[in-house]
Order: C-alpha cells, then structure tokens, then sequence
C-alpha cells in the first residue's frame, strides 16, 4: 500500500512539473497584433492638451507594408511606411497605454532606437521623470539613443527625409556621423544616462534641430549632475569638446594659411591627462593632446614636401585646436559649471582617495571644478600631403 502510495506521489510530482512548461506562452502576443515603434518624442503638453496631463508623448509606428520596395519606382510608387500618434498624461505610462485606444495594434518597445527629448522639457529639469518609464520596461532595449530637439519633438517626428523611409532611420544615421565630422557628438544611450543619473554625473547629448526643412545634428545640450539642463554648445564648442574628450578620432579643420584655406583632416587622437593634487581645493591639470592627420585641401600655393612648410601646417593646427579648446573649456566650466570633459573620472580611477574627499563639491557645494586650472597642450602631426608637390 505504501508502494503505491509513493507512486501516486510520483505521478502528480510528474504532473504538476508538467503544466509549468505548458504555461510558458500563456502571456504570447501575435506578431501581427503588434504595434512596433521605432521612435518616440517627449514635449510638456500645451493649451487644450494640457488638461489631460502634464506630459504629451509621440510615438512613431512602423507600417510594415510601406518598408518594401515597389515595382516601377518613382515618387508615386513610394507608400507611408511610418504613423505618429500622441498621447497626454501626467505620466508617461499612461501616455503609452492611452495609446492603445488609438490604434489597432498595441505599442511594442522591444525595437525602439531613438528618443527625442524637447529642450523644454529638458530646461524645466523634468529629463530624469520623462525617461522613468523606459527606464523601468522590460521591453526597452539599453542600447536606445537619446537625443535633446531645439523645438518640439513631435515635429522633428513628422520630417520626411529624402534618401530614407522612417525619419528615426534618417536620424539615427545622421548621428552615427562623428566619424566623419567632430561637430557631432557621440550617441548616447538610455543606459549610459542611467549610469549617469546613478552616479549623479554631468553630462552631454547630442542636439537636434530642423531649419529650412532640412535636420541637422549638431551641438551638444549639457546636463549637470541633478540632471537639470544648463545650456547648450554650437557647433565648434562641441567639437572643441570631442577634441577634449578624446572622441574626435576623424574630422576637419579649417584655418586660414597666409591669404588662403587649407583643410586639414584629423586621423587619429590620443589623449593623457596628469593631475597636480598636491592642493585637492585647486587641482593643476594637464591636457596633452597628439593628433595626427592629413593635408585634406590646401588653395595656397605651398610646397608640401618641404620641412618648414610642414612645420608651419603643424603649427597652424595646433593654433587652431587651442582656440577650439580654450572656447569650450570657457564656456562648461566658467559659464555652465559642467564637468563633462571627464576630470572627475579620471581623478576616480587615478586619484581615488582624494576623489572622495572632495567629489560632493566638485561641482556642487564649494565647486573645486570651477576652481582648477586646466592647461591644453596640443602637437599635431601631418601623416600624409597628398601626391602633388605644389598647389596651384
């Protein structure tokens, strides 16, 4: 009797193991029932709007259908491949389930690339809130780029870009760009401002903005560490930025060389940094900065297989990039406060005791940031001239 009771135990152990594997779909959604969007955009909502909630997000749709190629081509053979939708809440949970009265299909995240932040929003510190909800969704993936609009973000969302189906896709290309110009500052993904907002770290993002209906992305919006935007950089600051920060690896310069241009192309960068600690209250850094490059164009008649005359190229450059640097070494720590070149970091890894005896008022507080002396020393090197000895 024993026996058989132990088997009918057996059996329902069985059992029971069994149905945990049958339930594994129970929560499955059809592909075709999902509503897949690719990008979003975040304003604080206005006039009639604003009765609904605080917040309005966009969300752009992708219409499967319109992503294919059609036969004959032409403008007319060219179908909708996207649809935007806007919502109103105070939260922006609720904005995102509201959509589902909206459409058919409900908003899937899982293939999300990009949110736009408006600098509305971004100037009334509400960065932090806003990206709550994408934070937090187990759909969200981590590598989603972020970037600050000049102007609505719903608008940027209605662009129709020439050489590409989803305005997202035109964005995102755009901004894979740095490689080809240090205006542009790197992407930034909704994790690397989670560890920013962890660590209470000042950070940048890239700009987007749309003039004459074309869209441009460049310029920098700077946050600092309570996420608050504190201003913004053109186009040269930030590529003075980039140069500080090391990132710009490819890009141009232009400079005048007697009475014409020349343009040279950086090829590669390196940056050291070393840090006098002696006085934690007044830290002496020293920026080195070596960059090698290439002659990209020169209208002055020069010999470029001349020594001196590569000398004064090399000169001239590294004129040029003290100039870019010194502008936006001014501007984030004297105008904005901001250490978004990365002088905390390094003090961290090189420097970690002093680091934490100080790092509550590096920015904040008694502000040693503001206070430091930071010295750019920059040697520039011409790799190739070109095959030509003289420019006419």
């Amino acid at each position: 009797m024993r026996k058989r009771m132990n088997c009918y135990g057996c059996l329902i152990a069985i059992f029971l193991t069994l149905t945990l594997f049958l339930t594994g779909c129970w929560d499955r959604v059809e592909i075709e029932e999902r509503g897949f969007v690719v990008g979003a955009g975040i304003d604080l909502a206005e006039d009639e709007e604003a009765e609904k909630g605080q917040y309005r997000l966009t969300f752009q749709f992708v219409i499967p259908g319109g992503l294919q190629a059609k036969e004959g081509g032409g403008k007319g053979a060219k179908d909708a491949a996207y649809f935007n939708l806007s919502s109103s809440a105070n939260t922006m949970f609720t904005a995102a389930r509201d959509m589902s009265f909206l459409t058919s299909r409900s908003p899937y995240l899982q293939h999300l690339r990009m949110i736009l932040i408006s600098e509305e929003l971004a100037e009334k510190g509400e960065l932090a809130n806003s990206l709550d909800l994408f934070l937090r969704d187990h759909e969200m993936r981590r590598a989603t780029k972020i970037m600050v609009t000049e102007g609505e973000a719903r608008q940027l969302l209605d662009t129709n870009p020439k050489n590409e189906k989803l305005p997202v896709m035109y964005f995102e290309s755009t901004a894979l760009n740095p490689t080809k110009s240090s205006r542009i500052y790197p992407p930034t993904t909704v994790g690397d401002v989670q560890a920013f907002i962890l660590s209470k770290s000042s950070f940048a993002l890239p700009r987007i903005r749309k003039t004459d209906g074309e869209v441009s992305v460049s310029g920098a919006a700077l946050f600092d560490g309570t996420q608050q935007l504190k201003g913004f950089l053109n186009d040269d600051e930030t590529s003075g930025l980039n140069v500080l920060r090391g990132t710009a690896q490819d890009g141009v310069l232009e400079f005048p060389l007697d009475d014409r241009f020349m343009a040279y192309e950086i090829k590669g960068l390196r940056r050291t940094i070393h840090a006098d600690v002696s006085n934690p209250e007044h830290i002496r850094f020293r920026i080195r900065l070596d960059v090698e490059g290439n002659v990209g164009e020169s209208q002055e008649r020069i010999d470029l297989l001349n020594p001196s005359q590569l000398a004064e190229i090399e000169k001239k450059t590294a004129e040029r990039l003290t100039r870019l640097t010194s502008r936006t070494l001014s501007k984030v720590q004297q105008e904005y406060g901001v250490d978004v070149i990365g002088l905390g970091e390094y003090l961290n890894r090189r420097h970690h005791a002093i680091w934490e005896g100080i790092k509550e008022d590096w920015e904040q507080g008694e502000r040693f940031f503001t206070r430091c002396d930071i010295v750019v020393e920059v040697r520039t090197k011409v790799r190739i001239v070109g095959a030509t000895v003289e420019t006419s």
